[in-house]
Formats: structure tokens, C-alpha cells, sequence
């Protein structure tokens, strides 16, 4: 079915300022019947190529000025991924391919981990996003990642895992992520309440968790913020500039053929749009999530869920 989900977070301190689900019932009206937002895992699709990226910056495996051939379909045993666009992008960087978001960056991440597979899913472990967020309010789902020597293991998953298939994460831990990257790297555990009042009294506060001091090194962090600045200026989120303030982020489009791994009915094909970012770009203040998820596919990260962001964004 469609729904859409959206979580407004405080950079520093990890308190949920908004989180607002919406699901379609059968009477054609909108209802806020389920939590979505921390208990529908989904894949992430493209917002996961921050971590990919993330890791092999990490590792030293990759510069973001190293030249890619971007020619727009990307084979790995007998599979093949596809750009949106149909003939690639040709020759240009990694910060570009971010940008553009094309998938040629599963050839860039397969080749640099496909000896040591272990070690790209380190990375995405060292980042926070292996665990749940523990958030006090119940349902959470678990993160779901395929490890090498299981079944769910084959020969391309790491291609597949880099640009965010196979695994499965719920919005607000995707948000988590991306709110640390906002945070200088501190992962700060997502919160709703801020203080219990009995009338005047204050029963008890809550400070802000930290979780993990730093998820990665400051040059890793800077060259990724450009990276999620640079889709907002060059990349797939350029139409959505504001004029109040800058924003970083990433589109993402993810496409589910439900074949018969659980996520619906036979044969019916279920598309995910996604933008997960922050603003104002260089003093973020607040980080935001938005995913949509709908039978159609003329549903794209950018035009859909982009600008929801983008009217989050310039009304907070």
C-alpha cells in the first residue's frame, strides 16, 4: 500500500522535533494508523551510498576525484544494476557519481572490498547503522544486513549493499546516520521527551545520549558533506535550491520486485522515494527524512520526497 513517513530531528541533541506518518485505507482516506517511521524497515536505496562511500574513504580504498566510467549498466555475475539514465554518465569523479547518483559506485565499492567483504560491513557497523537506535517508544525493528558464509550471501551482495539493496533499515535509523554526519560525526541516540512535568513540578529531565562519539574521522566527514552539498547544487537535488539558506542531502529511488521475499504480494512492484539531509548546510541545525513508498513507479526521490524536504525545510 502507499504511506509516507517524515521525521524532523535536532542535530545536537538527538530530540525528535516531528515524526509524522500517513497511510492509505481502504476508504481512500490518509490515516496515521502505523508507525512507519521506526517500524517498517525498507531498503534504503540510494541515501545508503553516504555509507558506502563513507567506507571506502575510511579504508584509504578511494578518492573522491578518482575517475569512474560511468557507462550505465554494471554487471556482476550474470546481474546486472542500471543508471537512471539509459547511456551512464561517462567519464567523470566519484564526488559526480554521487552526486548524479549513479550506480556505477556498486563497481567502485565491489572492487575495492570484494577480497575482504568483513570489512566494508565493519565500516557500516562503526557508523551506527548495525544497531537499533533503542528509542523508548516500542516496535523498533532491527537493521537487517546479509553477512558473508549465511544463504542471503552471494557473489554481488556487496555491489548490491553499496548503492543500498539487500538491506534493510527503518526511516529514523537512516536519519540517525545522517543526523551524525550533520553532528561532526557524534551519534546521537534519537529521543521524544525532553522533560516529565507533574503540573509545575518537573519529575524528571532527559539529556541527550550520545551513543557513538565519533562514527568517523573529520576528513571523511568533511569530504562527505560536500558530497551531499554538491547533489544540491550539481547533482539530483538541484531543482529543489531554496533561497532562504543552503541544504545538504541525498535522493534516493529504490524499486522493490517483490518476488517472494515477503514485502507483498506476488508480482507487484512496490517503489520507495527517499530523501534523507540537513540545513543550513554549514551550521546544520536541524536533519530530516522523508520516505515515501507507493505502487507507481513515476515516484523519484528527488521530485517526490526531495520536495516535502524542501517545504520541511523553508517552513521549520
Amino acid at each position: 500500500g502507499r504511506y509516507g513517513c517524515a521525521i524532523v530531528m535536532d542535530v545536537k541533541t538527538g530530540f525528535v522535533k516531528a515524526m509524522v506518518n500517513l497511510q492509505k485505507s481502504d476508504d481512500g482516506k490518509y490515516y496515521e494508523s502505523y508507525n512507519h517511521a521506526i517500524g517498517t524497515r525498507e531498503v534504503p536505496g540510494s541515501t545508503f551510498k553516504l555509507a558506502a562511500l563513507m567506507a571506502a574513504l575510511e579504508d584509504g580504498k578511494i578518492s573522491l576525484t578518482d575517475t569512474v566510467n560511468a557507462v550505465g549498466k554494471y554487471t556482476f555475475f550474470n546481474q546486472s544494476l542500471t543508471d537512471a539514465k539509459e547511456w551512464g554518465y561517462g567519464k567523470i569523479t566519484i564526488k559526480e557519481a554521487f552526486e548524479v547518483s549513479s550506480n556505477v559506485i556498486s563497481k567502485v565499492i565491489f572492487n575495492a572490498y570484494k577480497a575482504q567483504p568483513e570489512r566494508f560491513l565493519e565500516r557500516i557497523e562503526q557508523f551506527g547503522l548495525m544497531d537499533k537506535t533503542s528509542v523508548s517508544l516500542s516496535g523498533e525493528r532491527e537493521p537487517y544486513f546479509p553477512k558473508p558464509g549465511t544463504p542471503e550471501w552471494w557473489g554481488g551482495s556487496l555491489a548490491w549493499l553499496s548503492i543500498g539493496y539487500e538491506s534493510q533499515l527503518t526511516p529514523l535509523q537512516l536519519l540517525a546516520f545522517y543526523n551524525a554526519v550533520a553532528n561532526n560525526g557524534t551519534y546521537v541516540q534519537p529521543q521524544f521527551v525532553t522533560q516529565v512535568r507533574s503540573g509545575t513540578k518537573v519529575i524528571e529531565t532527559f539529556e541527550p545520549v550520545i551513543l557513538r562519539e565519533k562514527i568517523c574521522s573529520d576528513q571523511t566527514l568533511q569530504a562527505m558533506r560536500s558530497c551531499l552539498e554538491g547533489v544540491m547544487i550539481n547533482g539530483t537535488g538541484k531543482n529543489l535550491k531554496s533561497t532562504y539558506f543552503t541544504k545538504a542531502g541525498k535522493t534516493g529511488t529504490a524499486q522493490i520486485a517483490n518476488k517472494n521475499l515477503g514485502y507483498g504480494k506476488k508480482g507487484e512492484k512496490k517503489h520507495i522515494a527517499s530523501f534523507a539531509g540537513y540545513f543550513p548546510a554549514d551550521e546544520p541545525i536541524y536533519s530530516c527524512i522523508v520516505v515515501i513508498a507507493a505502487p507507481t513507479d513515476d515516484i523519484y526521490g528527488a521530485s517526490v520526497s526531495g520536495t516535502v524536504f524542501s517545504a520541511i525545510a523553508n517552513k521549520v
